[in-house]
């Protein structure tokens, strides 16, 4: 259950267990216990705390942050599962969004406007339209191919928006993947911190949990995908600028390349 729900759940606790003491069937249990309305009393205001606290926290992300992923594609609505399934959750989690919170689609855009129109941003983008959500609520990273740009192409961009709009404290951020994966995004996030391509204070990452497959779990496990994240995390320095801050790059790696490409020969799909 969500925020929302656990948090009426125990506000309708708190109300019924203030009620006992007017129920004719629990009356003459309750005046024998010694104290017996000051245990109620205490019980009552420790579910209405719970109460409280889960509604107050509900709405504590500045961003949800949807990465783009594979699976198994669907034809008639044009996804990627893995895109579906992370939008969903996202959207589960609409309500811990603070009043200015947006979702922010990572994942490179397209060339062209036939190539943006079949990417899977846009494909992304269209279903948060479809269910209800407004251009004012998402922004999209559009530059991305992977985990570790995945982090540092969108808090670059986060962070660029919010020093335009004049905010200096840090930002709280959901990521909407299953639990291997965010692992990574934290190994990413921490090692961009460790070479000074991002500020420790700038950002808090946050975990919307997916279940993860046993497809994924084997991929996450996979050799390759070991080698290539490890040789990642070492060369991360790439994308820092001569005077601080993170920079686009364009170039390709070659051996992430050739990784990759026994990354696909083993699995013959893509994930």
């Amino acid at each position: 259950m969500n925020r929302r729900v656990w948090s009426s759940v125990f506000l309708l606790m708190a109300l019924i267990v203030l009620s006992l003491p007017y129920l004719s069937f629990t009356g003459a249990v309750i005046s024998e216990i010694p104290n017996g309305q000051s245990i109620i009393s205490i019980i009552s205001l420790v579910f209405f705390i719970a109460s409280v606290f889960l509604f107050l926290s509900r709405k504590s992300l500045d961003a949800i942050i949807i990465p783009t992923g594979g699976g198994k594609f669907d034809p008639k609505i044009g996804m990627w599962s893995q895109d579906k399934e992370r939008t969903e959750r996202a959207i589960n989690e609409k309500d811990t969004l603070k009043d200015n919170g947006y979702f922010l689609i990572s994942g490179y855009k397209g060339e062209g406007f036939e190539g943006m129109r079949k990417g899977q941003t846009y494909r992304i983008y269209k279903y948060l339209r479809d269910n209800g959500f407004f251009p004012k609520d998402i922004r999209v990273e559009g530059k991305s191919h992977d985990t570790e740009q995945n982090i540092l192409y969108t808090l670059k961009k986060m962070k660029e928006m919010e020093e335009r709009g004049g905010r200096t404290d840090p930002l709280d951020i959901g990521i909407s993947t299953y639990p291997d994966h965010f692992k990574r995004f934290k190994d990413f996030y921490e090692e961009a911190i460790k070479k000074g391509l991002i500020e420790k204070d700038d950002f808090r990452l946050h975990e919307i949990p997916m279940i993860e497959t046993d497809e994924e779990k084997r991929y996450e496990n996979a050799l390759p995908r070991k080698l290539l994240h490890s040789y990642q995390l070492r060369t991360m320095g790439r994308y820092k600028k001569k005077g601080g801050g993170i920079k686009y790059n364009l170039g390709t790696d070659k051996f992430i390349e050739f990784i990759r490409n026994i990354e696909k020969i083993i699995r013959g799909k893509r994930v």
